[in-house]
């Protein structure tokens, strides 16, 4: 049937228009499935699941299930999707529980979209029971201030990098503030000094430049931000040589707050942020991702958040190929990724944006691009705290940058 009007890649890229478009036209169930994707994308994931039940109710009622059965299928994967991001990791590997490998090809196949990439977590294998998954908790101080590590702020490159302290089992360990990885990564060297649960494993999984990201889950007793404790909080390790705490953690972090020294959350922390969430996401929140709309020559486009990407570059963006004069002046460059370090081909080019009302003039980094995939290309740095502050609460859904 296709991808009617591009609903799906709309989620994946963080671009809500075609979705509003649909909603819009009150076409019967495609309008109820840019329902719950348009509220996916706005961060309320309640709504979202409301709105996948009528669909599936709709088609209930019409017949005709067989040929639309991945449409079924697709309202199911949401909801499991919605489970994590609005809840616990605990939630969200209940809801997959026996989903997991067998969705990919009948919805790209539904939708017509070959390149349909289910990145990160892509398959995930129990080596536990679902019902003796420890259950997560969080013990909140009201109001935390953590600052950056003085000592890991590069000198020779200009940029922010958002490294707290933290302890892992009572164990000291400074962490990236990761808005760009979903999952958190702990490197394999902290298994050796024991003390993690093992729970299973990701297997046949890439990351964003198409590397194997595969790795055991394990669980962290206890993980100390500031004067805030979190309970079985599930990490994946890697051979990464540092540890991230990702979107999957720092969605948790009520009235988050984060300036170019330091980062503040709590129940009762300062807040002062009410524009609308935008979230990129797949189905399964395998990946999800804040978006920001970005206004450049005179056209907008939607980039995602990725706080880890450090450098002298606003705007980062992969790209498939580059022009005759770019590939003369590109040079290649190392970053470390989730999957451990890497080098990559890109070019630097002059670039005027405004972000969330904030004009701002700098440049982007646009790298070659290795596989095919639906998420954003493009996105902001955290060169961007030189500048300005990011705010974002999941229980208001809103997101800012100022």
């Amino acid at each position: 049937m296709g991808d009617k009007a591009g609903i799906v890649q709309g989620m994946h890229a963080g671009d809500p228009r075609a979705v509003q478009t649909m909603l819009a036209s009150q076409t019967p169930f495609w309008s109820l499935l840019a329902a719950s994707v348009l509220a996916r994308m706005q961060g309320d994931f309640t709504q979202s699941d409301k709105q996948a039940n009528r669909m599936v109710a709709y088609l209930e009622r019409e017949g005709g299930l067989r040929d639309l059965e991945p449409l079924v299928m697709y309202a199911e994967i949401l909801k499991a999707g919605n489970a994590g991001l609005a809840g616990s990791w605990k939630d969200w590997l209940v809801a997959l529980h026996g989903l997991q490998g067998k969705y990919e090809k009948p919805l790209r196949d539904f939708f017509r979209i070959p390149s349909l990439k289910f990145i990160n977590m892509d398959h995930i294998t129990l080596n536990v029971p679902t019902e003796d998954l420890p259950t997560p908790s969080v013990d909140w101080a009201p109001v935390n201030h953590v600052d950056y590590v003085k000592t890991l702020q590069r000198k020779a490159v200009p940029g922010i990098n958002p490294v707290v302290p933290v302890l892992i089992n009572q164990q000291k360990v400074d962490a990236v503030l990761d808005t760009g990885a979903f999952i958190s990564i702990l490197p394999n060297e902290y298994l050796k000094s024991g003390g993690f649960k093992s729970i299973g494993k990701v297997s046949n999984s890439f990351d964003a430049e198409g590397r194997s990201d595969t790795g055991p889950l394990v669980v962290v007793d206890n993980l100390t931000i500031g004067k805030t404790v979190f309970h079985n909080i599930i990490f994946q390790t890697t051979t990464a040589k540092k540890t991230i705490l990702g979107l999957q953690i720092l969605k948790q972090f009520p009235h988050f707050h984060m300036t170019d020294t330091a980062v503040t959350f709590g129940p009762a922390a300062e807040y002062d942020c009410h524009r609308p969430m935008l979230l990129s996401s797949d189905p399964s929140a395998n990946s999800a991702y804040l978006v920001f709309p970005v206004v450049s020559d005179q056209s907008v486009r939607y980039a995602y958040l990725d706080s880890g990407n450090i450098g002298d570059a606003l705007f980062f963006e992969h790209v498939p190929y580059f022009s005759p004069e770019e590939q003369k002046q590109a040079t290649s460059f190392r970053a470390l990724t989730t999957t451990g370090a890497g080098t990559f081909l890109a070019v630097y080019r002059p670039m005027t944006a405004t972000v969330d009302g904030v004009k701002l003039t700098g440049k982007v980094q646009k790298a070659l691009r290795h596989i095919p995939s639906l998420i954003p290309d493009f996105l902001l740095t955290s060169a961007l705290l030189q500048h300005g502050s990011f705010y974002f609460d999941f229980p208001t859904h809103t997101l800012c940058y100022k």
